[in-house]
């Protein structure tokens, strides 16, 4: 993320304006950099200081945006559920291919995104994880949007026969979005693509495909 720069004039340093920006693009921006600081200091411990900081704007214009702490931890949580449902689970349903291939495919994207968009991963372990306050309501929203999502994909494949007919839909929802914490600890502790991938495999094949 580009930081403003400082340029030297007369041996002196002289901090260069932000480079200009639709509000809507500036908010961006920021919630981005709020992104990347929330994974590198963690949900509670980030500030609108250090926010600031990464974008390169003043503190005073990360306040303009989120007024509070609290504001920036929802926006960020948002953000993340929305990388999350909507780019992992929403966008699988409702398309002709056997429910088995949009879990495994799901399941596969999911392991490059611990690589391609690792804040966003980071964020996510920390979030289920806070069990106390308004960011574990959030996340038990999120945990029941997703295991809806997934359990209406899954019920996808009682219409072509592409789950195994004893499948339980809401259970393996539930199990499902177990697994994508399975391969982000996997990769965090540093198991290889190639194991990653095995893993899942072997997962969608033994559990959900006829």
């Amino acid at each position: 993320m580009a930081k403003a720069k400082n340029a030297d004039v007369g041996g002196t340093s002289v901090k260069t304006r932000a480079k200009r920006m639709s509000p809507e693009a500036r908010r961006q921006q920021i919630l981005m950099c709020a992104v990347e600081v929330f994974a590198e200091q963690g949900i509670e411990k980030a500030t609108h200081a250090d926010i600031a900081k990464l974008a390169g704007v003043a503190s005073p214009t990360v306040f303009h945006y989120f007024p509070t702490i609290g504001d920036l931890q929802s926006e960020v949580i948002k953000e993340v559920r929305r990388f999350l449902l909507e780019g992992f689970v929403i966008v699988r349903t409702d398309i002709e291919v056997p429910v088995y291939t949009r879990v495994e495919d799901m399941l596969s994207s999911f392991a490059k995104a611990v690589d391609t968009d690792r804040n966003y991963v980071t964020v996510w372990l920390e979030w289920s994880g806070s069990t106390k306050g308004h960011i574990w309501e959030l996340y038990k929203e999120f945990y029941t949007a997703t295991t809806v999502a997934l359990r209406k994909l899954l019920l996808e494949g009682r219409i072509d026969n592409s789950i195994k007919p004893t499948l339980q839909a809401a259970d393996a929802a539930r199990t499902i979005l177990g697994m994508a914490h399975t391969i982000a600890h996997m990769r965090f502790c540093g198991a290889t693509s190639k194991t990653t991938q095995k893993t899942i495999n072997s997962f969608v094949a033994e559990y959900i495909t006829p």
